[in-house]
């Protein structure tokens, strides 16, 4: 290995990862072969006409060439990540009528709700990509939306107070009349926090989403007066 040129391959030329490398869409469709786990290297060959160039390999050429980098597997690791949808909980119900001024307990079940990992591996190198949830949002749309530090409270029959609201809760401040269908969309929206650890390095990666949609209907509850009665 060349500190200034790389690894030499069979070809002539000197490898190394191009790990601060983008390629555009246009270019990744027009050198990378579909299906084909590749990198991007830069690639140097020395002679009579010394050239450079960012070039698409395959891994299955390259691997007895140039190691690939952590950061490389890193990558791979957080691709090969499948995060679960959040699965969301309402109290009162998503599909029973809500009160325009009395909390709605909000909270994504313990099952959607804990940390996923993935790992890439070659010969040499392994690195293990892991997501860790950290907020959520859910979003009403005009109804409103509030972000929870975490997954939320259950709400428990006989032990809750469903009057007080939890850590996260919504009161709704006007009813879903006039909306489509007369109800208020509801996107629910959690942040992955992203790390990676391997082949004696640590790193983070961007964090990523997982979503789930539903809606809700909300009313008002008038009040009536008799005559005779006080308020």
């Amino acid at each position: 290995m060349d500190p200034d040129l790389g690894w030499l391959s069979a070809d002539g030329c000197y490898y190394r990862s191009a790990t601060e490398f983008v390629a555009t869409p246009a270019l990744e469709a027009m050198e990378a072969t579909p299906g084909v786990e590749g990198s991007w290297y830069e690639r140097k060959c020395v002679g009579i006409s010394s050239s450079w160039a960012v070039v698409w390999k395959p891994d299955a050429v390259m691997g007895a060439v140039v190691p690939p980098s952590p950061e490389v597997m890193a990558q791979r690791a957080v691709s090969r990540l499948v995060l679960p949808a959040p699965v969301l909980g309402l109290s009162p119900d998503v599909d029973v009528l809500q009160t325009v001024g009395v909390p709605v307990w909000l909270w994504v079940e313990a099952a959607s709700w804990g940390p996923v990992s993935a790992t890439a591996a070659v010969p040499g190198v392994s690195v293990t990509a892991t997501a860790r949830p950290v907020s959520v949002l859910w979003d009403f749309g005009a109804g409103g939306q509030v972000r929870c530090a975490g997954p939320g409270r259950m709400f428990q029959v006989g032990v809750d107070d469903p009057a007080a609201g939890s850590e996260c809760s919504i009161a709704f401040a006007r009813s879903s009349a006039g909306q489509p269908g007369g109800r208020f969309p509801v996107t629910v929206t959690v942040t992955w926090q992203v790390e990676w650890a391997g082949a004696g390095q640590t790193g983070q990666a961007a964090g990523l989403t997982s979503q789930t949609a539903a809606s809700v209907a909300v009313g008002e509850s008038q009040g009536l007066v008799l005559p005779g009665e006080r308020r």
